[in-house]
């Protein structure tokens, strides 16, 4: 579009953005900026998904604790009680996992050995980014804090290399981590909630990706 074309429409920049909003986003009784800000983040969602998926597919659990294990770890039960809890997790891929049986677990991250955490963790990621608005279940922030914590490590001392070696993480599942902590923390910008701290912690895992890309 020639701007200077269409000077008769409108007598400056604001105008300008006026137009190309109306252009590209529907006519709603909100805002355009936000319907545009919730269409791009929407679509950031959808490819993080996509992302995701790819990373981890073919991540196998192996021998690792299971979802229905971790819980009972957590319960305090005995020895018999977590091979029985073992035996009702039958599935063979992370995708297939139910998301009652993932929002029915309180918070079992914790509770994983490396090979379960690292099966489960898209899983819960996915599970999260469905509901993404809200995080009722606390499964987002869940996940941003073992990803962003070592353990018995502060935020600040926690390091990305530490957290890969220890999960085996990939090239690509580093970066899909990355991807999908700065979604969830959101940008380093004046309108960011975020505390300081935690916004350096994603800008380490971006900036390991980069230099492991």
């Amino acid at each position: 579009m020639d701007v200077r074309a269409k000077q008769p429409l409108f007598k400056n920049l604001r105008g300008y953005l006026r137009l190309v909003r109306r252009r590209f986003c529907p006519t709603s009784s909100q805002p355009l900026d936000a319907m545009c800000n919730e269409r791009q983040r929407e679509e950031r969602r959808n490819k993080l998904i996509v992302e995701i998926t790819a990373a981890f597919d073919g991540v196998s659990r192996e021998n690792g604790v299971t979802l229905h294990e971790a819980k009972a770890i957590d319960d305090w039960k005995l020895s018999e009680e977590l091979q029985s809890a073992r035996q009702l997790d039958t599935e063979q891929r992370w995708q297939d996992i139910p998301d009652e049986d993932l929002l029915a677990s309180d918070s079992p991250l914790p509770f994983f050995d490396a090979k379960g955490f690292r099966y489960y963790l898209p899983a819960f990621m996915l599970c999260g980014l469905k509901d993404w608005e809200n995080d009722l279940s606390g499964i987002l922030h869940s996940c941003e804090y073992h990803l962003l914590h070592e353990s018995q490590k502060s935020l600040r001392q926690s390091e990305p290399a530490s957290i890969v070696a220890k999960y085996r993480f990939t090239n690509a599942q580093c970066k899909a981590i990355a991807s999908f902590l700065r979604f969830v923390v959101g940008e380093d910008d004046e309108f960011s909630t975020a505390e300081r701290p935690t916004l350096q912690a994603v800008e380490k895992w971006e900036r390991f990706v980069k230099e492991h890309s």
